[in-house]
């Protein structure tokens, strides 16, 4: 049975002091809820993305958004954003899974992605989903655009959603 936790929480880009805690979310529940679906090589490929500098520093440079979900001080989520449009991490502290916290998350990153002053309005936002978020991906409505795939250990089903921006009233 899950511990009772309250689902209020707000979702906002990381500050710079927060990207080695954020990384370290997506290993945490990485190993907790995925590692045993992967062979060692994919294990490793994972490791070595969430620690790599080289994407810290996109990152610094504002190439590379990521998001965070708080509940209070607490980051209970992460999710990021490469190559404009395509959700690279979305993880959530399992305790806090199933209460609208990666609902929330994808929400976020979409407004993101589809267009601000500062950035390009893209269309849809793609993902390589991992085994176990399938399900969760086609909740939000997201749709298969290829076969499972494997790659560097990592398996996943390429999938992408249409993004609809709301036309505002005169």
């Amino acid at each position: 049975m899950r511990e009772s936790h309250p689902a209020v929480f707000r979702v906002r880009m990381i500050r710079r002091s927060e990207w080695k805690d954020a990384m370290a979310l997506c290993w945490r529940v990485f190993l907790e809820f995925e590692a045993d679906l992967y062979p060692e090589e994919g294990c490793q490929s994972f490791y070595r993305f969430v620690t790599d500098e080289h994407l810290n520093l996109a990152w610094m440079n504002g190439g590379y958004p990521v998001c965070a979900a708080f509940a209070g001080e607490e980051m209970i989520g992460v999710a990021a954003i490469r190559s404009g449009c395509h959700l690279s991490l979305l993880f959530v502290e399992g305790i806090y899974q199933g209460r609208g916290v990666g609902r929330a998350l994808v929400s976020y990153m979409q407004d993101f992605i589809m267009g601000s002053d500062e950035h390009p309005a893209y269309e849809r936002m793609t993902v390589n989903a991992s085994p176990i978020a399938i399900g969760f991906y086609h909740h939000l409505g997201f749709q298969d655009t290829g076969p499972r795939q494997t790659k560097d250990g990592i398996l996943y089903t390429p999938m992408e959603v249409r993004l609809i921006k709301e036309e505002k009233p005169l």
